[in-house]
């Protein structure tokens, strides 16, 4: 064979090994782009298709925010405990008037009493259950006598406590050959103030004038019907009416015992 032959057949037999190994770079069979997608260097696995790619939020303190449940727990935890009713940190601690609260002004609701600026439940005393004399208004009315010291009212009751009060009247004639001297006399089982307020048939409170005896003190009632308190027994013998006739209204109060507690008292009256 000559040297031509050999040439050629070699360069046959290069051309079909060549062609036919799928190894080729050269090839369009696809076969290299399958490789370079299954690449690990080259595959995002990461990030499911249509999920967001953006960072967690998280707190400055690095807790995470968002949809984590533990972070959601803390939160609802802290804000409750500032909410917590129980903890008397909402609303007044103690209304005024109220049992145990300060006094409102100097009055308490219905069953206690004011007592150093504090409301504390009154004393139930037998003799002083519905009674409705603890004002000047609910008086109890002793009815009318004349002016002849003879003729007397009487009444007894119970003082409950330092709190209490307790408000009688009777309507007085001023009667010929008589002086009106409106007199109280209380006996008790402890001290108390006995007061007298008067006021004339004619003119009306303003138009009464009082002096009060020596050991008594001038004084006026809520209504302003002028008067006198002091001890257990006092008269008071000179007054004035604006008008020709002396016919009184006379009121009297007792109040504030030497005691705390159930005071028994009997009264007797003359004008």
């Amino acid at each position: 064979m000559t040297r031509l032959s050999l040439v050629l057949a070699s360069l046959t037999l290069l051309a079909c090994s060549t062609g036919d190994d799928p190894a080729d770079s050269s090839s369009n069979s696809g076969v290299t782009t399958a490789t370079q997608a299954t690449d690990p260097s080259t595959t995002d696995v990461s990030t499911p298709t249509g999920s967001s790619t953006e960072p967690t939020p998280t707190t400055s303190d690095g807790t995470t925010t968002g949809e984590d449940p533990t972070a959601s727990t803390s939160t609802t935890t802290s804000t409750s405990g500032t909410t917590d009713e129980s903890t008397g940190t909402t609303g007044p601690i103690c209304d005024p008037g109220q049992a145990g609260c300060v006094c409102d002004g100097d009055a308490c609701a219905e069953g206690l009493v004011c007592e150093d600026g504090l409301c504390v439940p009154a004393l139930a005393c037998d003799g002083d259950l519905g009674e409705p004399d603890d004002t000047e208004p609910n008086a109890q009315d002793l009815g009318e006598i004349n002016d002849d010291d003879d003729n007397t009212v009487m009444a007894d009751g119970v003082l409950s406590g330092a709190g209490d009060v307790d408000w009688f009247t009777y309507h007085g004639l001023d009667t010929f050959g008589h002086v009106a001297e409106p007199t109280v006399k209380v006996t008790s089982s402890a001290t108390v103030r006995v007061c007298q307020f008067i006021e004339c048939d004619q003119g009306g409170a303003v138009g009464t004038e009082i002096t009060c005896p020596e050991g008594t003190q001038t004084a006026l009632s809520g209504a302003l019907r002028p008067g006198c308190c002091g001890g257990a027994t006092f008269t008071v013998s000179d007054f004035n009416c604006s008008g020709s006739s002396d016919d009184i209204q006379v009121y009297v109060r007792l109040d504030m015992p030497s005691q705390d507690e159930c005071v028994e008292y009997g009264l007797v009256a003359h004008n």
